[in-house]
């Protein structure tokens, strides 16, 4: 059940990508990642852009979690390795055709990578569990609470919004009525 439920995910996350922005083969070079301690014995990633033309993250959204940032484009290893052993993993053929996407599944949210040039990049991560915090709002919150968030979205229809800042986005899927299903924090495709 559990396996049917990431492949359909992942099938959603790979048509909605193609939707909104088309695919592309962005370049992540020049980025580095660091693994800092914090108080409390935990260990904060950031990710820095040392290329200004490196097609990464820049000035857009990112999601925390447990003093963690997840930020679309950037390296996956720093992350999952700060996350620990996921619940399930599923592997497949990328949906731009281009190596392998992953879906690691985690209690709270799931996270998607895909290969390019031989790194494993985050896709995104999903939240579907209401007692995560996205930047203020969970799901189950009624839409306008990501609008109070996020601005005014660059594509609205009422099963959902698409808020786009750099090269990342945050996409809310609604029920059609007045309730926020799912939270997905992705990378923008050129």
């Amino acid at each position: 059940m559990k396996r049917s439920r990431i492949v359909t995910t992942m099938a959603g996350l790979c048509l909605a990508a193609a939707v909104f922005a088309g695919c592309s083969s962005q370049e992540t070079s020049g980025q580095t990642a660091e693994a800092v301690k914090i108080s409390g014995g935990q260990t904060q990633i950031a990710v820095e852009n040392t290329a200004a033309d490196s097609g990464a993250v820049s000035g857009g959204y990112k999601f925390s979690y447990k003093g963690y940032d997840v930020v679309p484009g950037a390296p996956a290893g720093p992350v999952l390795d700060a996350f620990g052993d996921p619940e399930d993993v599923f592997q497949g053929a990328s949906c731009a055709g281009q190596g392998m996407s992953t879906v690691y599944t985690y209690p709270e949210f799931l996270i998607y990578t895909y290969e390019e040039n031989g790194a494993e990049l985050i896709e995104g991560v999903e939240i579907e569990n209401p007692l995560i915090d996205c930047d203020g709002i969970h799901t189950g919150d009624k839409p306008d609470a990501a609008k109070a968030v996020f601005g005014t979205p660059s594509q609205e229809d009422v099963y959902g919004m698409l808020f786009v800042s750099g090269d990342t986005a945050v996409q809310i899927t609604t029920d059609g009525a007045d309730k926020i299903l799912t939270i997905v924090y992705r990378r923008m495709v050129n």
